[in-house]
């Protein structure tokens, strides 16, 4: 497995996409590293509140895919320099200054995890 550290992986993360959508907050993850799978989606955290699979959907060309739906037998398939827009079933959070970190498994890569910093507005 490859071990891919933070710093590379923040270059994925599109500065100032923290954002509300009807469905709850959302970020953009941009593949600039190749094409790649990913098994599973752990989690997302937002200043240490933690979001199952259950509340997360990647969303690619307009397709959704549930975060429990994704694994081993049903990859998620991303292609370089493909936006992937990840979206959080949560509508209470205020604007401000988040730490996020996105946990999931790559086939490539095994587990990822990425840490970021971000700004939520409205």
């Amino acid at each position: 497995m490859t071990v891919i550290p933070n710093f590379i992986l923040k270059r994925m993360y599109k500065a100032g996409s923290l954002r509300k959508l009807p469905e709850g907050i959302g970020f953009d993850i941009v593949n600039n590293l190749g094409p790649g799978q990913i098994s599973l989606v752990q989690s997302i955290s937002l200043n240490e509140k933690v979001y199952p699979p259950a509340q997360i959907f990647l969303v690619v060309n307009g397709v959704s895919m549930a975060g429990t739906s994704i694994s081993e037998e049903n990859p998620a398939t991303f292609f370089l320099n493909q936006v992937i827009t990840c979206v959080i079933e949560d509508t209470s959070l205020p604007e401000g200054s988040y730490d996020i970190k996105l946990d999931l498994v790559s086939r490539e890569a095994g587990k990822v995890s990425l840490s970021v910093q971000d700004s939520l507005r409205g």
